[in-house]
């Protein structure tokens, strides 16, 4: 609950601020040094690089357990993507974190399906969970999540660790 009450904190800091422009990053140093909690940069994907069939990528989380949490930004061009919880198609770690927001640009609609999706199971997910929008997801399956703008949140606790999803994005 810690952790989640972190996240929605730090994004709601960093939403509540327009996007740094690449002049103003070296005015703004020392504020940045500040806010160790998130990262205010903007990630485009997909409007650079040509589009195949086969879904890209995204860059790997910046943070892991013993940092303060970071959240990655992706603003997502027409295409498809895929992200996967950490040693994907192998067991995560105990105290795994992570937190992604996806924006479709131009509120283009996005789709999530996450398949394979094997994690620990719980009836309320209280162990380990990926979380999108405030909706919990545990347990094992296939499932599709939609939107234009999605956070993206996952944890594990220290007990037991299971295989961890694959989930491909959409736009």
């Amino acid at each position: 609950m810690f952790r989640l009450t972190i996240c929605c904190l730090v994004l709601g800091a960093a939403l509540a601020k327009p996007a740094e422009k690449a002049s103003d990053k070296s005015a703004n140093h020392a504020s940045k040094s500040e806010m160790l909690h998130s990262r205010k940069t903007v990630i485009e994907v997909g409007e650079s690089r040509g589009l195949s069939d086969d879904p890209q990528p995204l860059p790997k989380p910046t943070t892991n357990s013993t940092d303060l949490r970071g959240i990655d930004y992706f603003l997502l061009h027409p295409g498809q993507y895929y992200f996967t919880s950490t040693n994907y198609p192998n067991n995560y770690p105990n105290y795994d974190y992570f937190c992604y927001v996806f924006e479709a640009a131009s509120g283009n609609p996005m789709e999530i399906c996450c398949n394979p999706f094997d994690v620990e199971p719980h009836p309320n997910c209280d162990y380990d969970w990926l979380q999108l929008n405030g909706d919990k997801f545990c347990g094992s399956g296939t499932f599709y999540y939609y939107g234009s703008y999605i956070v993206a949140e996952f944890s594990s606790d220290g007990s037991t660790t299971y295989p961890g999803f694959y989930c491909t994005i959409t736009v």
